[in-house]
């Protein structure tokens, strides 16, 4: 909706100007739209399914593990080498998506050098978010994902707008 819209321009623009990442600002904008619509799927979906006075701490919750803790790079590395696991991290966690639409660009925009401890995380870095690619790159496979994922949550919130509470519906 609007105010999402409207918030993450907001939140990117004030991130933009103290970070200057040295690329362009939609660059920067459009894995922070896509992270932004994912989440408020996940926001619409448990509010569909518990109560209103606990939604937004429960919300709050499983973005909290589904973005920090299952996003982190030195995790994904462990859960991203294929089966199951792989496939159910992809699946929820959007900042492996979000991270990889940043960091692709910043290396193709910034061709970084990075030299000691810096090189071993840059490394880390590469083999996590340039790992899997569905065929049209990392950058467009991350979008993808993205949108994927806040259009699934949204069918999941209708149908549970639909299935629950059906005695109050009218």
């Amino acid at each position: 909706s609007m105010d999402i819209i409207i918030q993450t321009f907001l939140f990117t623009s004030v991130y933009y100007l103290i970070r200057q990442p040295g690329v362009p600002f939609w660059q920067f904008l459009v894995p922070f739209g896509f992270t932004a619509y994912a989440a408020s799927g996940w926001g619409y979906l448990i509010s569909t399914f518990v109560p209103p006075r606990h939604g937004p701490f429960i919300v709050s919750l499983v973005i909290f593990i589904i973005c920090g803790l299952l996003g982190n790079p030195s995790t994904l590395a462990n859960f991203l080498v294929g089966g199951a696991m792989e496939v159910c991290i992809s699946a929820l966690s959007i900042t492996r998506w979000s991270v990889q639409m940043s960091f692709s660009e910043a290396v193709y925009d910034l061709h970084p050098q990075p030299s000691g401890v810096q090189q071993y995380m840059y490394n880390m870095d590469k083999d996590v978010f340039f790992k899997r690619d569905w065929g049209f790159g990392t950058w467009w496979t991350a979008a993808a994902a993205l949108a994927i994922t806040g259009t699934a949550l949204r069918i999941g919130s209708a149908l549970g707008l639909r299935l629950m509470n059906r005695d109050k519906q009218v």
